[in-house]
């Protein structure tokens, strides 16, 4: 009998440097926040396996470098993924304006096809809402900019807490499964398939 293996979800990672991306997915891997000190890379790939609706699903996570100037590299990456990522802190006002100025005018020239795009804050668990501080970026403001950017989700999440951590890997997996799905329609109706 041959078992069927399904290919992984793959999803792209972008955002801003410093914004907790490589900490968020290494607490998804991990299941505990990484205690060694983080050391920044340009690319990192992780391979994963999650339960989603009672069926498990692997998935591969492409977590890039937040730095500009490496848009020629990331730009394989976006061809190659399914789902797209974009990442700021909910404590980096900077790395939210960020979004829409600089990363969504670069996923829309390197990716042609209309791939999801999951829209993440992250760090919630350093906003502090006793300090009237302007960096904080709120959750109404999250909502207003994944609705004016064309997400299809908008989450929230701390990598210090587990069930945030998993609801954005799930949301994601959940997100490419789905444009899977209606890629293979599409094709299978093209081309009798």
């Amino acid at each position: 009998m041959v078992i069927k293996v399904e290919k992984p979800v793959h999803c792209t990672l972008v955002g801003d440097a410093m914004i907790g991306k490589s900490t968020l997915v290494q607490s998804f891997m991990q299941k505990h926040i990484p205690q060694t000190p983080y050391v920044a890379t340009v690319l990192e790939t992780y391979e994963g396996c999650l339960d989603v609706d009672g069926h498990k699903h692997n998935i591969s996570i492409l977590d890039n470098a937040g730095q500009h100037d490496y848009e020629t590299m990331r730009s394989c990456s976006y061809k190659d993924s399914e789902v797209l990522v974009l990442c700021y802190s909910v404590v980096d006002r900077n790395s939210f304006e960020s979004i829409k100025e600089f990363w969504v005018p670069e996923v829309n020239s390197c990716s042609r096809r209309r791939k999801p795009i999951i829209l993440v804050g992250t760090q919630t668990d350093l906003r502090t809402s006793d300090v009237d501080s302007s960096e904080n970026v709120t959750n109404r403001e999250g909502e207003k900019l994944a609705k004016d950017i064309g997400a299809d989700t908008f989450v929230e999440c701390s990598a210090h807490v587990s069930e945030t951590v998993n609801h954005v890997f799930e949301v994601m997996t959940t997100a490419g499964l789905k444009f899977r799905k209606k890629k293979h329609g599409l094709m299978k109706r093209m081309f009798g398939k």
